[in-house]
């Protein structure tokens, strides 16, 4: 019987489930690792040790790729929940309009439980401490109220960029996660909007 998981392992759980459905065969620990900002292989071992005593997948000794999905886990990725990629936010556009919509992704239910969620990719090198990196699939939950210290997406003109929120005094600070990049300070009659909060990211594995 498979017991719950944490945020964490359910990352990798995901991770597993759409390489193996994709590729036909499990990563290595090295590329676990990497795909998920892991400290190493050693870190990856441990995060599928509790995946298979929680029954989500079984591992066979002195193999890196011996990996199995088992029970729920091995369910195919077309039973998830397809969450539209946008290629774009616009003003006065509304934000799921079919023109904006590269391609749908699926990913697991219980990940995209609010309607109207979406993935972004990200663009440049801004949040990269935060260890999101570029081509990374930013999953959007959207609203137009986040809470300080949030990781947003905010329309600033006609472009849309992903930094810390906070709400100072008299203006809004979009704070990056690099130090090779200064803060963007909004105010009163800029034009902006707040689209949503990062809820997860997602990295493809090519």
């Amino acid at each position: 019987m498979e017991s719950k998981l944490t945020p964490k392992q359910q990352r990798v759980l995901t991770f597993l489930q759409s390489y193996i459905h994709e590729n036909g065969f499990p990563p290595t620990m090295r590329e676990i690792a990497a795909q998920l900002d892991l400290a190493g292989p050693d870190s990856a071992k441990k995060y599928l040790d509790i995946l298979e005593r929680k029954g989500c997948i079984r591992k066979a000794a002195r193999s890196s790729r011996a990996i199995e999905l088992i029970g729920r886990a091995s369910e195919p990725a077309s039973s998830g929940r397809a969450v539209p990629l946008i290629g774009r936010i616009a003003a006065g556009q509304p934000l799921l309009a079919v023109e904006n919509i590269d391609r749908h992704i699926n990913i697991d239910p219980s990940i995209a439980r609010t309607d109207g969620m979406f993935f972004l990719r990200v663009q440049g090198d801004s949040m990269i401490d935060a260890h999101i990196k570029p081509g990374d699939l930013a999953l959007i939950r959207p609203q137009n109220q986040v809470e300080q210290g949030d990781v947003a997406v905010v329309r600033v003109g006609e472009e849309a960029t992903l930094k810390y929120f906070f709400k100072e005094k008299n203006r809004i600070r979009l704070q990056p996660a690099n130090r090779s990049y200064d803060p963007i300070y909004l105010y009163d009659g800029d034009d902006m909007e707040v689209i949503g909060k990062v809820a997860g990211i997602l990295r493809e594995y090519h």
